[in-house]
């Protein structure tokens, strides 16, 4: 134990004097104060500054009304706690100025003697931009944090040189199938998740060089092996002191299955208006060759070329049978890359119901 803390076990506290403290804290930049259990002794010109209160106010103010109700109870026990020498850092202290200016404080003290009186002496730090700063970015986190929770598209964090996962939201989660601890540090490469390799490497290309991709449609798969269409949008941000992508993915499939099935039920409704134009337009026709060719038989029975020709008709009327019964849309490939409408597979209709 050194001499110091001998003398402080004894009682012993430094010894300041008026002139002293004119000379050291008029000037300073901090704000300085000394008090004894009720009362201002001192107190500096930045020290009113930042209260606002004038010297003569200060000395009439008892200490605890400067501070924040809400503080009150806190700031005393930081105090005693540094008094003490339990503490050695600042406390964060909250004082309405004498205007109703609410500013927060790093403030400290300690034990002296004044003009012979056992005090206390303090120190008085401005910090209210930062504390502002400060909660105002905590708000902010907290707002990001419930927007990437809530949102019904999936939102993933990753970094931009592999695509590791740093975060991602329940959507994801729910979506995909995966836990956060399956997710979390491993690449969307490990993972699976884009169908085409290829189309993921271009989209991180364009990311590097622009720093954004907008409504980009891809294919996902998810932990199942199914596959997904989606909409993939992605900017470049600093996270955590790393160059990182956030990307927003909104399954479409149901809507990619749903354009498709609309797709489908425009082009059966074009069959259907073709078919019904094409089985009235030819069905007078057959009727008379048929007709004419039952005379013709009637004259020549068991005629090859007009059994020949009988057997064509009837081909051609259930074909026609077919053409008004479609009800669905079915395509077959024809030749150099065509496709025509497979009758047989889109026509409802079967042979035994020819008479």
């Amino acid at each position: 134990m050194n001499h110091e803390n001998k003398l402080q076990d004894l009682g012993y506290r430094p010894q300041l004097n008026t002139q002293l403290v004119s000379l050291l804290f008029k000037h300073s930049p901090i704000g300085i104060y000394i008090l004894n259990k009720k009362n201002f002794l001192y107190v500096n010109p930045e020290f009113q500054r930042i209260t606002g209160y004038s010297k003569k106010e200060l000395q009439e103010l008892a200490p605890q009304e400067l501070i924040h109700p809400e503080y009150r109870q806190r700031v005393r026990e930081e105090a005693i706690s540094m008094l003490k020498g339990k503490k050695n850092s600042p406390f964060i202290n909250k004082i309405i100025s004498k205007h109703g200016e609410i500013k927060y404080i790093l403030e400290s003290v300690c034990s002296v003697f004044f003009n012979g009186e056992e005090s206390i002496l303090g120190f008085f730090l401005d910090n209210t931009e930062e504390a502002l700063i400060k909660e105002q970015l905590k708000k902010s986190e907290e707002k990001f944090q419930k927007a990437f929770q809530a949102s019904p598209d999936w939102i993933a964090i990753s970094t931009l040189d592999d695509g590791t996962y740093l975060e991602v939201n329940q959507a994801f989660l729910e979506t995909t199938g995966y836990s956060c601890k399956e997710v979390l540090g491993k690449t969307s490469v490990e993972l699976g998740i884009w169908v085409d390799p290829k189309e993921r490497d271009e989209l991180h290309s364009i990311l590097k060089k622009y720093g954004k991709v907008c409504n980009a449609e891809v294919k996902f798969r998810i932990k199942d092996g199914s596959i997904i269409e989606v909409l993939w949008s992605a900017h470049t941000i600093n996270y955590d002191n790393k160059k990182c992508i956030i990307a927003v993915t909104r399954d479409i499939t149901d809507i990619k299955r749903a354009e498709q099935e609309k797709m489908i039920r425009e082009k059966l409704q074009g069959v259907l208006e073709m078919a019904g134009a094409t089985c009235h337009e030819m069905n007078q026709p057959l009727q008379n060759m048929m007709f004419i060719l039952e005379e013709i038989l009637t004259e020549h029975p068991g005629d090859e070329n007009c059994m020949a020709l009988k057997k064509q008709l009837e081909r051609i009327k259930e074909i026609t049978y077919k053409l008004e019964n479609i009800t669905q849309y079915s395509t077959k490939e024809y030749v150099k890359g065509i496709k025509i409408i497979d009758i047989d597979k889109a026509s409802s209709y079967c042979p035994l119901d020819l008479k």
